[in-house]
């Protein structure tokens, strides 16, 4: 997988979206001196005979898109019902947060993604995390006159073959420009994705003041340490949910008061009741063609 021309194709068929037509994509992980900090690099094109929309959930990540097409919009909201919509930039961030976005086009979208860790956009990117926090920030905020003619370079490109090349290039340019991220808040991370019930033994080995945890949470992932917690707990609860692991089952194991305490979280986050996100999520496994990363359950195709 360490080579430019090595791809994973994959193919969302139609029965699993709702209208006619397919989803292609490209997906390759980074150059090696990257992977720690960039999960992969998606294209995909897209061509349905109907408008989408798509349901993005928390997952902890950061994703920055590249648009090659007019026509998409996004919003982030905890009603589903009342999202207001605005069009999305040509190159846009999101970074992690605890409600969800919703992404909707007219059918046909064609560009790149790149899912990265929270402390990669902190790394490559150097500015606080919180500027990320439950927004879509425009990548030209971040990069300025390098930003802003990206996505063209990009575009302009014959083949994903070296448009992946050019991202590699672009970020281990970048690789000693940035900040550090703490080896702290890297160990503190992972402990709560094994353990997301163990916030206060992790948070105690790092060895700061639960203030100094928080202030280094927020400058380096974009979340208080409670609020990735929960991210955390709700992508384990989605995982099972969506194996078909009864909800009382999924409340235990996850570490929620109860069932009732379980389907308020997934509300509050997903905007969906467990119910709906079982149904309308079909009955696809983490790490789908659908989702934006092996291992995690990140999207949802939305009914009208």
């Amino acid at each position: 997988m360490g080579s430019v021309d090595a791809f994973d194709v994959c193919t969302v068929p139609a029965a699993a979206t709702g209208s006619t037509g397919s989803r292609s994509a490209r997906r390759r992980p980074p150059a090696a001196a990257l992977r720690p900090l960039i999960i992969n690099y998606t294209g995909f094109h897209t061509e349905f005979t109907a408008p989408r929309r798509r349901l993005e959930l928390p997952t902890g990540c950061v994703t920055l898109v590249f648009s090659f097409s007019e026509g998409l919009w996004v919003s982030r909201t905890e009603d589903l019902a009342a999202a207001r919509l605005r069009p999305a930039a040509r190159a846009m961030i999101s970074g992690p947060r605890t409600v969800p976005a919703i992404g909707v086009h007219s059918g046909v979208v064609h560009g790149l993604e790149v899912n990265m860790t929270p402390q990669g956009c902190y790394r490559l990117f150097g500015i606080p995390m919180w500027h990320f926090e439950d927004a879509h920030v425009d990548l030209v905020e971040v990069l300025g006159r390098q930003g802003r003619h990206l996505g063209e370079r990009l575009q302009a490109l014959p083949s994903w073959t070296e448009r992946f090349a050019l991202l590699d290039a672009v970020f281990c340019a970048r690789l000693d420009e940035g900040p550090s991220p703490a080896p702290e808040v890297d160990g503190a991370l992972s402990g709560l994705w094994a353990n997301t019930r163990s916030l206060t033994r992790v948070s105690a080995a790092t060895g700061w003041s639960a203030r100094t945890v928080r202030a280094r949470f927020r400058e380096q992932v974009g979340l208080s340490p409670k609020a990735m917690a929960r991210v955390f707990r709700l992508q384990h609860a989605l995982r099972m949910l969506a194996a078909g692991t009864a909800a009382a089952e999924v409340a235990a194991a996850c570490g929620y008061h109860d069932q009732a305490h379980l389907s308020r979280e997934v509300k509050a986050m997903t905007g969906l009741p467990p119910s709906r996100f079982v149904l309308l999520r079909g009955g696809l496994a983490p790490g789908s063609a659908l989702d934006r990363m092996a291992g995690r359950v990140s999207s949802v195709m939305l009914a009208g």
